[in-house]
């Protein structure tokens, strides 16, 4: 099967070959899924798999591999205003196109093997023509009540500007997206300046939840590291950052700026911590 489907304390986790997670609540009287991955594969299917009651999608943020199975569904889908360009942009079909030519070729960091992270059957002209799904803004305060379980809109920019996390009230887990993490991509056009990031940073630490999940790591990130990110935002240095290759923006020349002088040759080490940064960002 393409996704895995994990089921834990309140909510099941959809993981994909490409290392992207999205999240499915279950209500007594709604459902709700946050992010909807690349959609490479059926997503919808699986979902429906697991309910059949009315569901509501979240996207954190714009990016491909956060809206790009949006369009599966008939529902609407919930995003930042400020990010509703973004994923209009990230959905048009070169841009689809380019994301499954490089899943063809997806790489364990850890191990360094690659491997084809696309679908049996993958189908890459029904693929690129879809679009961005039913798209509709949403801002900060608003609640969804799914019966028994309440998710709430908190908006936290920095690797977006209209970038958003959600609040799984009744298990104090806060949902987070990429806005933020031990490798921050903060260097494109649609992110905000480094200042605007540690403010976000420090608002989730006072929510105080009991811990953030991200999209890209399948281990909850506890509220003391949180501390560590921020320092890491507040030290950067991109003259002293190590150069990165990305697929995209690299006319920003991003750089990595981890803590304590580390690399990228240490980046799963448990103590690291970083933020990719752009030129028009250095201090």
């Amino acid at each position: 099967m393409y996704y895995q489907v994990e089921k834990q304390d309140g909510y099941y986790r959809i993981g994909s070959p490409e290392n992207v997670f999205s999240y499915l609540f279950v209500g007594s009287k709604k459902a709700a899924l946050i992010d909807t991955g690349y959609g490479f594969g059926d997503l919808k299917s699986v979902v429906r798999s697991i309910t059949d009651k009315p569901l509501i999608i979240i996207n954190t943020h714009g990016h491909c591999d956060h809206t790009g199975g949006n369009a599966q569904f008939d529902e609407v889908c919930y995003i930042g205003e400020k990010d509703i360009e973004v994923c209009r942009e990230h959905s048009e079909a070169s841009m689809r196109k380019d994301n499954a030519e490089r899943a063809k070729n997806s790489m364990n960091y850890e191990s360094g093997e690659t491997y084809n992270g696309l679908p049996d059957a993958f189908d890459m002209e029904a693929y690129c023509a879809r679009g961005t799904g039913t798209l509709q803004s949403i801002s900060e305060g608003a609640c969804f009540e799914l019966g028994g379980v309440t998710l709430k809109i908190y908006e936290t920019p920095g690797h977006t500007k209209g970038g958003i996390s959600v609040l799984y009230l009744e298990k104090n887990l806060l949902f987070i997206g990429d806005a933020t993490g031990m490798f921050v991509w903060l260097f494109a056009k649609e992110t905000t300046d480094l200042e605007t990031y540690i403010a976000a940073v420090r608002k989730m630490y006072d929510l105080d939840a009991a811990y953030y999940i991200g999209s890209h790591n399948p281990n909850p990130i506890r509220r003391e590291e949180l501390l560590r990110y921020i320092r890491a935002a507040e030290e950067a240095d991109y003259e002293k950052g190590e150069p990165f290759e990305s697929f995209f923006g690299m006319e920003y020349e991003p750089r990595v700026c981890a803590l304590d002088g580390k690399t990228l040759r240490e980046m799963f080490q448990s103590d690291f911590a970083s933020v990719v940064i752009g030129k028009d960002k250095r201090k």
